[in-house]
């Protein structure tokens, strides 16, 4: 599923990106000769897949989650920095405000997808499938799962918000009053059971189709959605029903196979690179396509706007001015976990570029007695990017000094083994040699088209655990320990003798690092205002890494959600006011 470039031409036919409050554009492509409408473009089942295609185009477009969505939900956390203008909004500081682009172009381009499905759900019944009901559903429940997925991810990003129940006929149609956020979970969750129901289970889409969702995408977003609810709500809502039983339920109906076997995969770095994407544990992921010789930011081309843009995930030393760290905090909790045989956990090796040669870095071997060492792009080693100067460590000789403090950078969704910039003949390019030693430059950012695996079978054991725990009725023979052990025994950790919320809290932290999950746990369970305060008081780096007074400390009552987007306020007669704080 690689291959978008129906997709834009879909966009185009559909009216392109639907903006909210632009009164009087329905109007206009009715009269526009040159512009088919929206009823003559729905006419076959190629259609309706061409329309369908469209959804997922939007979600992967860099100005959706293919840079902005997706840097602001992994940066927002305590795990990492950036001083990308992608990663600012995470970054909370002075340019965290209603108008910043970043913020408002994924919530735009959810409401277009939100449009657009509503226009699948009603008008694909009428299409012609001559007897293929199973195709037909299969597109009808994508558009209900996307419909819900676009409003599952305004809502847990921007709180107060007017979901769209029908096809938009006319400018008026986007001018809603804000509804409760029961309303809208309530919403989301009958959107997603009638996807589950009409998607069909895993193996009915070809390789060309890999990474369109199924059932299980549409049983894993659903739990996904009760114990986020449950948690969200318990903390911030008026309504604190919870509903860790149908949670658990849902997540356990995949654990037992009801809709196609799924299982961790034997290596924990096959879920971070190119060449096993779509594998096994995959349940929903965002596709995305790598550019080595466009790296030009032009959505809209199909070589550079349906990729996984590199700024915002940049090492130190990129010299683009688009980088990333890691705080110190999560690095420690990596070298603090130890497996079965001594070894530093074998997942941090995935999860960050840092000096392996430490003392407290402790390295298997492999089948020859060798260590076996982390490499980064090029395949060079750290010592290789990062020479030590006057004994310092860490990013010590990198151009930007606000990199020297921290110990490692961001290495999930970049894969190490392409290259950055490449020579005719496909090979790494050396930019020089100083002081005898090599010095690989990243002098170009490249799309590394690294999928997203958004909800993966670990993540659904994980979050079945929880919910068992949070107290849920459990609804397989699974046990919460066994779930959590499962996930364990990939990293070779020894078992847990008992599960409680506190393991299953620090086992995300290891599992799941800077895969965008970090900041919703922490405002699930409560706990996000307490440990910004933590890290602000206790570390003089937290956050310090776009200049040396922008981050401005994270306020409680605000800094939970994103302001609504500007342009939403001043269209919305409806919008009074915008989210606390801004």
């Amino acid at each position: 599923m690689k291959n978008y470039k129906k997709v834009y031409a879909a966009l185009i036919l559909a009216g392109g990106l639907i903006l909210h409050g632009c009164n009087g554009i329905f109007d206009e492509l009715a009269i526009n000769p040159n512009q088919p409408s929206m009823g003559a473009y729905f006419t076959s089942p190629s259609a309706v897949n061409d329309a369908v295609m469209t959804m997922y185009g939007y979600m992967s477009t860099q100005r959706c989650l293919g840079a902005s969505g997706s840097k602001t939900t992994i940066i927002r956390s305590d795990e990492a920095s950036s001083n990308s203008d992608y990663g600012k909004p995470g970054m909370f500081g002075a340019d965290l405000n209603a108008s910043y682009y970043t913020i408002e172009q994924p919530y735009t381009l959810m409401y277009t997808t939100a449009s657009q499905a509503s226009y699948i759900i009603e008008t694909a019944p009428s299409v012609d499938f001559s007897g293929n009901e199973e195709l037909r559903n299969a597109y009808m429940g994508e558009a209900y799962f996307w419909r819900a997925f676009a409003h599952y991810y305004l809502l847990i990003n921007f709180r107060n918000i007017s979901p769209i129940r029908q096809m938009p006929r006319n400018g008026d149609d986007y001018v809603r009053p804000l509804e409760k956020p029961a309303a809208v979970w309530n919403f989301i969750q009958e959107d997603l059971s009638h996807a589950k129901e009409l998607l069909p289970a895993k193996g009915y889409w070809d390789s060309k189709n890999a990474g369109r969702v199924t059932k299980a995408s549409a049983a894993a977003l659903l739990g996904k959605a009760y114990l986020y609810r449950s948690g969200i709500e318990s903390y911030y809502g008026e309504d604190k029903t919870t509903f860790y039983s149908e949670a658990a339920k849902e997540f356990a109906d995949i654990i037992d196979g009801k809709y196609g076997a799924y299982d961790l995969t034997n290596n924990y770095a096959d879920n971070f690179d190119v060449a096993h994407e779509n594998n096994e544990e995959s349940i929903l992921e965002f596709q995305f396509l790598g550019d080595v010789d466009n790296a030009g930011f032009n959505p809209g081309l199909a070589t550079s706007g349906l990729a996984f843009d590199s700024r915002g995930l940049m090492l130190p030393g990129a010299g683009v001015g688009y980088e990333g760290v890691v705080h110190n905090w999560l690095y420690n909790a990596f070298v603090n976990s130890i497996d079965k045989d001594g070894n530093t956990d074998i997942r941090m090796f995935s999860t960050m570029i840092f000096n392996d040669l430490d003392a407290n870095i402790h390295l298997r071997k492999d089948a020859g007695g060798q260590s076996v060492r982390l490499k980064g792009p090029g395949g060079y080693k750290w010592e290789e990017l990062y020479p030590a100067k006057n004994g310092k460590e860490g990013f010590a000789t990198v151009s930007n000094p606000l990199a020297h403090p921290f110990k490692a950078g961001i290495k999930k969704g970049i894969d190490c083994s392409m290259p950055t910039q490449t020579e005719a003949d496909g090979t790494p390019k050396l930019i020089g040699v100083g002081a005898g030693v090599k010095e690989y430059v990243y002098n170009q950012p490249r799309a590394h088209g690294v999928n997203w695996r958004y909800i993966r079978y670990a993540d659904v054991l994980m979050m079945y655990a929880e919910a068992v725990v949070s107290g849920g009725a459990q609804a397989s023979d699974m046990t919460p320990l066994q779930a959590v052990n499962k996930v364990r025994g990939r990293a070779n950790l020894s078992d847990l003798p008992s599960v409680t919320m506190t393991d299953i809290e620090n086992e995300r932290i290891l599992e799941f690092a800077l895969e965008g999950h970090r900041f919703y746990d922490l405002l699930r369970w409560g706990k996000l205002s307490r440990r910004f305060a933590e890290l602000q008081e206790s570390d003089p780096n937290f956050k310090k890494f776009v200049s040396a007074d922008d981050f401005k400390g994270f306020v409680t009552n605000k800094h939970e959600w994103l302001p609504i987007p500007i342009n939403e306020v001043n269209s919305n007669p409806y919008i009074t006011e915008n989210n606390p704080g801004y």
